[in-house]
């Protein structure tokens, strides 16, 4: 995955699959992660949706109904992020968070990204 981060916030680490309306990535955080963490990979990892490696910038412009639903204690998830709503330049997301190992969900949320054509 091509992102515009410095290394140590790139959480995004390996799309796992792609399909037009989900993708799946691997996220591996530097420590124990926070609810803002999850909510900036699960917007790094709409650049899984990008099969063409365009490069184009996107801003987090909202977060909504970020919900911790199990106790984060592992550096490694797995995203599923899910295509919503695209208006113009916006487009809403929602996401879930799993435990690699277990498949328990942690996190679900929605957020909004503004992506410049």
């Amino acid at each position: 995955m091509t992102l515009p981060h410095g290394e140590l916030l790139v959480f995004a680490k390996k799309v796992l699959i792609s399909r037009e309306d989900y993708v799946v990535v691997e996220c591996v955080f530097p420590s124990v992660p926070t609810l803002a963490m999850f909510l900036e990979a699960a917007a790094q990892c709409t650049a899984g949706f990008n099969s063409k490696q365009d490069v184009k910038m996107g801003f987090l412009t909202m977060g909504k109904d970020i919900q911790r639903l199990a106790s984060i204690v592992k550096r490694d998830y797995q995203f599923k992020v899910f295509k919503s709503v695209n208006i113009a330049a916006y487009y809403q997301f929602y996401f879930e968070a799993s435990c690699k190992e277990t498949g328990l969900k942690v996190v679900s949320g929605s957020f909004t990204l503004q992506i410049e054509v």
